[in-house]
């Protein structure tokens, strides 16, 4: 069952980042919407490019996770790491330590 509500909670999320893209173009109406603001860190960057990447790619639709029943903690995480070429990659899905929802795959080891 609570995966259920990690895959609701992606599929909501899906059409909300779409629509964040155009959104995030203008951080200060990012920042008017709220939904897609990051009330964490804000826009993180110095350039119009950074912020923009920050709200638009890195945290889409970042204060979804502040609406409630979307984020408790002690929900489960599937997290993996490997190593290839000498360089390490992870990819997670889940709710993290703190209780916010991921999902995201990368370079690093993804916290």
């Amino acid at each position: 069952m609570i995966w259920l509500l990690f895959a609701l909670i992606q599929l909501v999320n899906i059409p909300l980042m779409a629509l964040g893209w155009l959104i995030c173009l203008w951080p200060a109406l990012a920042k008017a919407s709220w939904l897609w603001w990051n009330s964490d860190d804000g826009a993180v960057g110095a350039t119009w490019w950074a912020q923009y990447v920050w709200l638009a790619w890195r945290n889409p639709v970042a204060n979804l996770r502040h609406v409630p029943g979307v984020s408790r903690a002690g929900r489960p995480l599937w997290y993996r790491t490997w190593t290839m070429s000498g360089k390490q990659f992870y990819a997670k899905a889940g709710w993290m330590s703190d209780g916010f929802p991921a999902l995201s795959a990368g370079a690093g080891r993804g916290f």
